[in-house]
């Protein structure tokens, strides 16, 4: 027999979405506790990155998101082909998704802190690789 019915989460106390309070954006204070909570947020995500940024670790599993073998592919452009070697349209647009993505977050990180971005490159990326003695 098929049991098709979710399982019960006990640990989940959280209200359900429709329960939740909503923000009354039709008045002029609502409004403007929407606009502090978004900058609020926008200034608590930009400080999240500038702390990984400028920690060695973490600028190498960020390298390895944006540029890593199962990573987002930043800077390459991947064409996918299906087992025939026929080009696949579907994979090759599913790739530039990640590849976009990639993009994305790279570009956050260099307006937040260009130097660490740097930094990132020079321990991560094979292309700023020192020779010995240099």
């Amino acid at each position: 027999m098929i049991d098709d019915d979710p399982p019960d989460n006990d640990d989940d106390n959280e209200p359900a979405p429709a329960d939740q309070p909503t923000v009354d954006s039709g008045t002029k204070r609502g409004r403007e506790s929407q606009t502090r909570r978004i900058k609020r947020e926008a200034k608590e995500a930009d400080e999240y990155w500038r702390r990984q940024l400028n920690d060695q670790i973490a600028r190498r599993e960020l390298w390895r998101l944006v540029c890593g073998a199962i990573g987002a592919h930043a800077f390459e452009t991947r064409f996918a082909a299906g087992p025939s070697g026929v080009p696949d349209q579907y994979a090759t647009w599913y790739a530039k998704g990640e590849q976009d993505f990639g993009l994305r977050l790279y570009h956050n990180w260099i307006r937040l802190d260009p130097l660490a971005v740097a930094a990132m490159h020079a321990e991560n990326d094979p292309r700023f690789a020192r020779k010995k003695g240099e």
